[in-house]
């Protein structure tokens, strides 16, 4: 009877903290890449809707117009807490990476929130060239 109680009561307490998920804000969020940030050009923007019980459509994009940069979103993702698991196509086109061509990422793919941050971050880094790091970066 005892090694019920302690099974039902590990249950409720699964149960209890999956549904603590905190909802995500709905509307306008900054969305960067390093590279073009660092040149201070203002943050990108995306727009997320709920389309679904913890289900988001999202799609936008930073540019600098100058340098003709950008880095864009379009998909769906769900709501994990701390990770997204978005599905969807993330283009980044930076001119000193990947022989100035575009970088395609398409499929499920993970966006993570670690420590005090205030974004999620995708774990993908890894650019097409195979050697440069990207920090692709969603806002609360």
């Amino acid at each position: 009877m005892k090694y019920i109680l302690i099974i039902a009561s590990v249950f409720l307490l699964g149960t209890k903290a999956q549904t603590q998920i905190k909802p995500i804000s709905k509307g306008w969020h900054s969305f960067t890449i390093q590279w073009i940030t660092f040149n201070k050009s203002t943050p990108g923007k995306v727009y997320i809707k709920e389309i679904g019980e913890e289900e988001y459509s999202i799609e936008g994009e930073q540019r600098d117009p100058k340098s003709k940069e950008y880095v864009t979103i379009k998909g769906t993702f769900l709501n994990r807490g701390n990770i997204l698991k978005f599905n969807g196509k993330i283009v980044s086109k930076i001119n000193s990476i990947n022989g100035g061509q575009p970088c395609e990422l398409t499929g499920l793919s993970i966006f993570k929130a670690s420590g005090k941050r205030k974004y999620w971050r995708l774990q993908q880094m890894l650019n097409c060239d195979g050697e440069t790091t990207d920090y692709i970066d969603i806002y609360f």
